[in-house]
């Protein structure tokens, strides 16, 4: 659309100048003439003045302090993913076939089952949802009391049987193929840049972050790390102008669980991941990368660790999505 010069003399506003713009015109109740009493009780001067505001002081740069590492503790929460559901049945069974009795709870409305894993110590978290044949009137499980059998007998409404296994080896609705992308953000002193890594394994595709899009900066071969902490030192050094250098990917198997991120406020990154049942956090220590480490338990493998800021402290927390239970673990982090 073109704008035509009047359009844009009518929406501009000039600023002031005291070289040419003309001086306004004093109103009259700006000045306080001699012997009047003003607010406040004040005694005016003898001459006649006019109030007028000083100019901005000039800012001086301050010199800035390095930052230093805070000494941070870590609390564990968990955050329930599922809508509420009126369940009008439920029943036992081990729909993961891992010996211990889980719960499909069931609404007479819904076509649907709602799982709940069992931990072994009368506890359940949420796992996934199963699609039945139809909506449920009533079930009972194929096994025994005592039997952690896999299995529904489901009546519907209208008198129709049907025998449901909620988890086979071979059932495409739970068992799901990993993605074969992943992707990467490393920032730069050019800004953000983005890594695609795909389906070969020997290269990534990178994007820079440039006013809000992304410039295509081309293909760069891709090398894979042997160690989390290899990674880390590789990809916190890596430079995208260098066409050369491969970019790092982490251990295989860890594309969406390990996370670099500042998490103790001394502007030098940290290191996040998780192995072996718990949250690994290796900090910064006195200007020192990874120096101390620090576990928090995480009772199933994650699909994915976030980093972000959820309770407004100023301090980023870490996110793990469980995808077996459906509930997401968060792991605040508060400064000492």
């Amino acid at each position: 659309m073109e704008v035509s010069p009047a359009d844009v003399q009518a929406d501009s506003v000039e600023p002031a100048s005291s070289d040419t713009a003309s001086p306004e015109p004093v109103k009259e109740e700006e000045i306080v003439k001699e012997d009047e009493p003003v607010a406040g009780g004040a005694v005016p001067s003898e001459s006649t003045s006019i109030e007028t505001k000083a100019p901005p002081a000039e800012q001086v740069p301050t010199e800035t302090t390095p930052a230093v590492a805070r000494d941070i503790t870590l609390l564990q929460t968990t955050v329930d993913l599922l809508r509420f559901v009126r369940f009008t049945d439920f029943v036992p069974c081990d729909y993961n076939k891992d010996g211990v009795v889980d719960i499909l709870a069931l609404n007479s409305r819904l076509s649907t089952g709602y799982s709940f894993c069992g931990i072994g110590n009368g506890l359940f978290s949420e796992g996934p949802s199963f699609d039945l044949p139809f909506r449920p009137a009533a079930a009972v499980p194929l096994g025994a009391s005592g039997d952690a059998m896999n299995g529904l007998f489901l009546v519907s409404s209208v008198g129709t049987v049907s025998l449901f296994y909620p988890l086979l080896e071979d059932d495409p609705t739970v068992v799901s193929k990993a993605s074969a992308f992943s992707v990467f953000r490393v920032d730069t002193a050019d800004g953000p840049i983005f890594a695609v890594h795909g389906e070969d394994g020997t290269s990534v595709r990178i994007y820079l972050l440039v006013g809000g899009g992304l410039q295509d900066k081309g293909e760069y071969t891709a090398l894979r790390a042997s160690d989390i902490t290899d990674w880390y030192n590789q990809v916190t050094m890596w430079d995208f102008l260098d066409e050369q250098e491969p970019f790092p990917l982490p251990p295989s198997g860890m594309e969406k669980t390990a996370r670099i991120a500042d998490l103790n406020g001394d502007a030098i990154p940290d290191l996040i991941y998780y192995d072996s049942a718990k949250i690994v956090y290796l900090l910064s220590r006195d200007g020192e990368t990874l120096a101390e480490e620090q576990t928090v338990p995480c009772h199933a493998k994650p699909v994915a660790l976030r980093i972000a800021d959820v309770d407004g402290n100023g301090f980023p927390d870490v996110l793990a999505l469980i995808g077996t239970s459906g509930t997401l673990e968060v792991y605040l982090v508060t400064p000492e």
